[in-house]
């Protein structure tokens, strides 16, 4: 059995005792569209060590579906969204799971908490029917493709791929010292098979991996260690507070190196939090960034200043950009599936989107019967300090083109 499949087979182990201890967690879930409302449960960090990163999304969503309602809603219902704080924890996640579930009953889920939260509640969501839109992108959920689980933007192996094809076959490095930093946790585990894998394809080995945990708030020895094996890149699969501290500390103690980051450090506020020490930080995303000038992005800004009126100058984070992205994806479902909704309409209707335009906000959005990620592309961006913003290097690249 390989280490995938063991995590798999324990974390599933724990959450069936978990949920053992609930008697309704059997029982029949009765989740009901009512003529006047469908109710979107939203599992998310609000409280825990990646809150700052993850409490932009609901802020995107409720405000898409309030504008949504604002206008009468989808054939006249409203969208009402519940929002649930797993604190960045696997009992709180589930615990949010039920809650919604069972007591709440809502139509659908989407989850932006971890993605040891999602592998462990996989087997629930598939024998509950129930669809879920996560915001974690490991492959692990889409390939093979899980009835019930639907996702937007490169995956997190997809998005190693694209900066290692972008040191070797467009900065054209020769014998590169790649280092890699991740959380000890499964999404950094992830990463870390996707780095060594395509070190591998490359016939180069990592000069080095450090792990650094997610609310870390100083990086001095892993920083001393990358300096140590002279790595010259260095990938940060990581999140905004601890990249905050890598990079602070690399200024700190002279790792002179290029950075780049995977999408949770793609945020405005690693680049305030930095300050300096961001200069030569480099990070891919899949989602446009709130000063961006397409279609879509304008609609948003147009929307929230609406509703915010005193904010104008006010950034809002990738997070609400990927919270309204994704936002946009449902209510396409929603609408497409009709007036006579069902779980399985809305799953169909997924599946029957084909190049669908979303103005610039993220590449356009296809899915299928066996294909459950929408779109698989990112951009590359460079932090410029001096303005607080991330501008783009690249288009739209999809891994392995």
């Amino acid at each position: 059995m390989n280490r995938r499949n063991f995590l798999i087979v324990i974390v599933f182990i724990f959450i069936c005792l978990l949920f053992s201890k609930n008697p309704i967690a059997i029982a029949k879930v009765d989740y009901r569209v009512s003529k006047d409302t469908i109710k979107i449960g939203v599992i998310c960090d609000m409280t825990g060590p990646t809150a700052t990163l993850q409490t932009p999304a609901p802020r995107g969503i409720r405000m898409y579906f309030r504008n949504l309602n604002d206008k009468g809603g989808i054939f006249g219902r409203k969208v009402k969204v519940i929002v649930e704080d797993d604190r960045y924890t696997l009992p709180m996640h589930v615990s949010a799971f039920k809650k919604l579930v069972y007591r709440d009953q809502v139509f659908m889920i989407m989850e932006i908490g971890s993605t040891g939260g999602i592998l462990a509640l996989m087997p629930h969501f598939t024998k509950l029917k129930i669809p879920n839109f996560m915001t974690s992108t490991s492959s692990m959920f889409i390939d093979p493709p899980r009835p019930y689980h639907f996702t937007n933007g490169a995956t997190y192996e997809q998005e190693i791929k694209i900066i290692f094809n972008w040191f070797m076959k467009v900065l054209k490095l020769k014998n590169p010292r790649i280092g890699l930093v991740r959380p000890d946790t499964e999404h950094g585990k992830v990463g870390s098979r996707s780095a060594y894998e395509m070190a591998k394809k490359y016939g180069i080995k990592l000069a080095g991996e450090v792990i650094l945990a997610p609310g870390a708030m100083e990086a001095s020895s892993e920083v001393l260690r990358l300096r140590r094996d002279k790595a010259d890149y260095v990938i940060l699969h990581l999140t905004i507070g601890n990249s905050v501290a890598l990079l602070k500390d690399a200024r700190k103690y002279g790792l002179k190196a290029t950075f780049v980051g995977t999408k949770y450090t793609c945020m405005e506020a690693t680049i305030k939090l930095a300050g300096k020490a961001a200069e030569n930080f480099f990070a891919t995303n899949s989602f446009a960034a709130w000063y961006d000038n397409t279609p879509g992005v304008r609609i948003v800004k147009e929307v929230s200043l609406k509703y915010e009126p005193n904010t104008e100058n006010k950034i809002r984070a990738r997070g609400y950009m990927q919270g309204w992205a994704e936002s946009i994806i449902i209510h396409e479902g929603l609408k497409r599936a009709g007036k006579n909704l069902t779980r399985r309409g809305l799953i169909k209707a997924w599946e029957g989107m084909k190049n669908f335009d979303m103005k610039g906000i993220s590449s356009d959005v296809t899915f299928g019967p066996n294909k459950r990620q929408c779109s698989e592309s990112c951009k590359i961006y460079k932090a410029d300090v001096e303005k607080g913003i991330f501008k783009p290097v690249s288009d739209w690249i999809i891994s392995g083109k």
